[in-house]
């Protein structure tokens, strides 16, 4: 469920810093809440300045003045601080692959709750109440 699209310049990034983002944000994802990879969803949105992008996970449009932004959308149960270090991990990765300053970056994770998603067909627990095999998979690279 997890979904983080990058609201970036048209032809800012290429293929290569596309994929290493991807990993990147699956990695710092997966490393602070522990969900299995196969669940984070990247996409790169190309936009001029100024477009609106809709809040998936909320309502209304996300308001940002930096170039570039990350509109992430998580179950909703993880308390702000986790949030916030996932967004801030997100931001120091994207920096580092873009080369950018943390001045031309923003973002924010809006939440749903856990029943309006679907994973492999089944609907999502609350956090923390996921099934033990979901905790099986690989353990993160690096």
């Amino acid at each position: 469920m997890p979904m983080y699209r990058y609201i970036i310049p048209k032809d800012s990034l290429n293929y290569d810093q596309r994929k290493e983002i991807a990993t990147a944000t699956t990695d710092v994802h997966c490393g602070i809440s522990a969900a299995p990879r196969s669940f984070v969803q990247v996409l790169f949105m190309e936009t001029e300045k100024g477009t609106d992008v809709p809040d998936l996970f909320g309502s209304g449009s996300f308001e940002y003045d930096t170039d570039y932004f990350i509109a992430g959308g998580n179950r909703a149960g993880r308390p702000a601080e986790v949030k916030q270090q996932i967004l801030d991990g997100l931001i120091n990765e994207f920096c580092r692959i873009a080369h950018i300053e943390k001045n031309e970056i923003s973002g924010k994770i809006s939440e749903s709750p856990a029943s309006w998603a679907m994973e492999a067909g089944e609907i999502l627990p609350e956090p923390g109440q996921e099934p033990a095999h979901w905790y099986e998979h690989e353990a993160i690279p690096g």
